[in-house]
């Protein structure tokens, strides 16, 4: 999460943020807030928290503004202590806590910052505007796209 601020029509300035690590995976999951799959989200919790409740968040895709959300809760809870009602509100994959971990410890791998006791920051959230109607109508796909992947991913792994 970023704290720089981008002009967002009916909102004013607005603190920024995406999910994922390339712009492909950023259009993912941004596609993933707007159909109201995505709740929640992770990030290291050796980081600063830059939220509380209430603050709003512009969400980026590909450098572009494409929805609005709004943190409802934050806090922090170890890597191993993440349940399946938080996967399941993250709602990336199949919405399962196998998939969750298998994909968070290979997100956090490559920066040297995964142990399964790692603390993260978690943060829930909800939709306050769909901004990029050309992004919501391509939501479904997107959605689809991602089980799909899930299911290969989880499978290979076995």
């Amino acid at each position: 999460m970023a704290e720089d601020e981008v002009e967002v029509p009916g909102f004013g300035l607005l603190p920024h943020c995406s999910f994922g690590s390339s712009p492909d995976i950023e259009e993912r999951l941004a596609a993933l807030v707007i159909v109201g799959r995505k709740r929640a989200t992770v990030w290291d919790g050796r980081e600063e928290n830059p939220t509380a409740p209430g603050k709003r968040w512009a969400v980026m895709a590909r450098g572009r503004v494409v929805a609005v959300m709004e943190t409802v809760a934050v806090g922090r809870r170890r890597f191993c202590d993440i349940d399946a009602d938080f996967a399941a509100l993250e709602g990336e994959g199949d919405g399962s806590l196998a998939f969750w971990r298998q994909a968070h410890e290979e997100y956090f791998t490559p920066t040297g910052a995964f142990d399964p006791e790692m603390w993260l920051w978690w943060e829930e959230f909800r939709l306050v505007a769909v901004i990029d109607s050309a992004l919501a109508a391509a939501a479904p796909a997107h959605v689809a796209a991602e089980e799909a992947e899930a299911r290969a991913a989880l499978a290979a792994r076995g």
